[in-house]
């Protein structure tokens, strides 16, 4: 199987310290305190970055643990092409990869394996021994915040029926990637057999067949990684997961788990999505489905465990005419960024005339600049007040001003 790389082309974002972030002024960025801060005597605190932030002693210490660990030296010039310009979103320039492929920046660039690498197969342990599942939780899941929170997973794995080995797997491939910058074909034949012993109803195979398709494509499979959504679609249209009856039925009472297939619908919407508008294909499955499921909540409250009450698709689709400000999950929010493009996927003919075109825009423009007037105050800043990157905000945003760019 042939895997195509491309070249990364390094555009260095724009800095600013988080006081002129907040305030959206222009920084000049020096350190230890900018000239602003100086001046009006503020403390001058830069975030961390997001991009990896390793110094070149750091960069080279760390590709000399990894290459001792999976015993083949890793390459620093294999990436993936990303475009010259950039999206500006407030005082911040974020380069990105082509088109509707902001969802596909969260895992690690990829690098080839030599043909006679093997990687080690992985022995089913204790889950809290388990240091890919870890790799997956830390680096991974707050960007695709679907399967059950950490310490839910370790409980349920002790004293539940639900089977997650296939589930697990799929998290042990992406965890592998992160650890090692490098494709693992034991763990892609584990994730493979995994599923292969499920039976055609049960759900789990969603989220393991998603995350291996996200993975997948990650490393240039696309094909396979089509299949592995289409086929992740199929079960999930049959059992009805779009539904809003299907969570609380396989949560079995247990309002994580409720949450945690609504989630795993939407983001199966939304990672079908992206594949759409990344192979321009410009139709997929989960388009033509009408869904019932409620939408997910924030984080913060799947983490802790304490669940409010879930709003519907219709309260989102009608919160302009609320008499007072309601504020919907994240989630919900990039849920609704992509429902936009989705309906700009929809109204797309084979083959469109220029009267189609501007019929297009129009009606895009229309839904597009609804999503960022309603948008309340506290969800415009992809920047929180603790200084860390809101994702699912950041990858909304993102959606929405690549089009504002595309269609300019």
């Amino acid at each position: 199987m042939e895997r195509l790389v491309s070249t990364r082309v390094n555009t260095r974002s724009s800095l600013a310290c988080l006081e002129c972030r907040t305030k959206h002024l222009k920084c000049d960025a020096k350190q230890p305190k900018c000239s602003r801060c100086v001046s009006y005597d503020k403390a001058c605190q830069y975030a961390a970055s997001r991009r990896g932030g390793l110094d070149r002693a750091a960069l080279t210490e760390r590709r000399r643990r990894l290459a001792n660990k999976a015993d083949a030296h890793l390459s620093p010039d294999i990436s993936v092409a990303v475009a010259d310009e950039g999206v500006t979103l407030g005082d911040e320039t974020v380069t990105g990869p082509d088109c509707m492929e902001v969802f596909d920046a969260s895992l690690p660039v990829p690098t080839p394996i030599p043909e006679n690498h093997e990687t080690p197969s992985f022995r089913h342990g204790v889950l809290t021994d388990d240091a890919l599942v870890k790799s997956y939780y830390t680096n991974f899941h707050h960007l695709h915040p679907f399967a059950p929170p950490y310490k839910h997973l370790v409980q349920l794995s002790q004293t539940s029926a639900f089977n997650f080995s296939p589930l697990l797997a799929s998290m042990r491939l992406i965890g592998h990637i992160y650890d090692t910058h490098q494709w693992s074909e034991s763990l892609s034949s584990a994730v493979e057999a995994q599923i292969f012993q499920l039976k055609p109803s049960d759900a789990v195979q969603v989220q393991a067949r998603l995350l291996y398709s996200i993975a997948l494509f990650w490393y240039t499979f696309k094909a396979q990684a089509k299949e592995q959504m289409d086929a992740a679609v199929d079960v999930a249209v049959k059992l009805e997961m779009h539904k809003k009856d299907f969570a609380a039925t396989f949560g079995f009472g247990d309002p994580i788990m409720v949450e945690c297939w609504r989630r795993t619908w939407w983001m199966l919407f939304i990672v079908d999505a992206s594949y759409a508008g990344t192979l321009g294909t410009m139709n997929f499955k989960t388009l033509h489905v009408e869904p019932t499921a409620e939408l997910p909540c924030e984080d913060a409250d799947y983490e802790s465990g304490i669940i409010p009450t879930p709003k519907t698709l219709q309260d989102f689709d009608s919160r302009e005419f609320d008499s007072e400000d309601v504020v919907f999950s994240s989630f919900a929010y990039l849920i609704g960024a992509t429902r936009c493009a989705a309906q700009v996927i929809c109204m797309s003919p084979k083959r469109a005339t220029r009267e189609h075109s501007e019929a297009i825009i129009q009606s895009a423009d229309s839904a597009f600049d609804a999503w960022l007037l309603l948008l309340p105050k506290d969800k415009k800043p992809v920047l929180k007040a603790d200084g860390t990157i809101d994702e699912l905000m950041f990858q909304a945003h993102l959606l929405i001003h690549v089009y504002v760019l595309l269609s300019e």
